[in-house]
């Protein structure tokens, strides 16, 4: 008998109404998830994640209010009240200084607004197995600024155990911290095999090691 597949709770933030309706439509036709709450705004996100529990939050990356507009830094909060919240950012923007920044804060899903109709089911599927999702859009831009290339030294499989094993819960989603946890090891040993294992695959940040987890099915 076949597992029934739970319902994901999502939050949802857009300051223009007409793409929120959008979003809105696209997570509730046939992906097992539906909204609890919506938010046009920074200041009734953070309430809303205060009061709704919730799975998955789906926000654009900047909603300006009066003179307050930094997309980076409300993500660091939310990031840091809630470090277990798989988010989902959407975006206008092409930016891959923008985009290394919200993939090391952990950010689960990162799609343009072009595309989110068709890869917003994709990533929300990510999201329910543990895994990140980078869009084809975001990849080709940390591309074309040399983030990532063809300069592999070894294959994933010449790596040592432990450090295949740091990469591989990296990609489900878990920080150094939260590694070091559950592997017994100290933060310094789990952060000194990340380096040294991107270091051996040719990769310079974060943003780079992400995208080559999801190519080579890591992720």
């Amino acid at each position: 008998m076949a597992t029934e597949v739970q319902p994901l709770r999502i939050v949802l933030a857009d300051d223009h109404p007409i793409f929120l309706i959008g979003l809105k439509v696209v997570i509730e036709q046939g992906n097992h998830a539906w909204v609890v709450a919506q938010a046009s705004a920074p200041h009734e996100l953070l309430q809303h994640l205060k009061t709704e529990p919730c799975d998955l939050l789906v926000t654009d990356f900047m909603m300006p209010v009066e003179d307050q507009n930094d997309g980076l830094r409300l993500l660091e909060r939310i990031r840091r009240e809630y470090p277990t919240l798989p988010i989902i950012v959407v975006t206008m923007l092409n930016h891959a200084g923008l985009f290394r920044a919200m993939l090391a804060l952990g950010i689960q899903g990162l799609l343009s607004k072009s595309s989110v109709a068709s890869e917003l089911p994709t990533a929300i599927d990510s999201i329910r197995h543990c895994k990140t999702f980078v869009a084809d859009s975001v990849k080709r831009t940390l591309l074309e600024a040399g983030d990532f290339g063809s300069n592999t030294l070894v294959a994933p499989q010449d790596l040592s155990p432990r450090e295949l094993e740091v990469l591989r819960l990296l990609a489900a989603g878990h920080s150094v911290g939260a590694i070091a946890l559950q592997i017994s090891r100290s933060k310094q040993t789990v952060s000194a095999q990340k380096i040294s294992a991107m270091r051996k695959l040719g990769l310079s940040n974060d943003a780079a090691l992400f995208i080559y987890l999801q190519e080579h099915g890591l992720a």
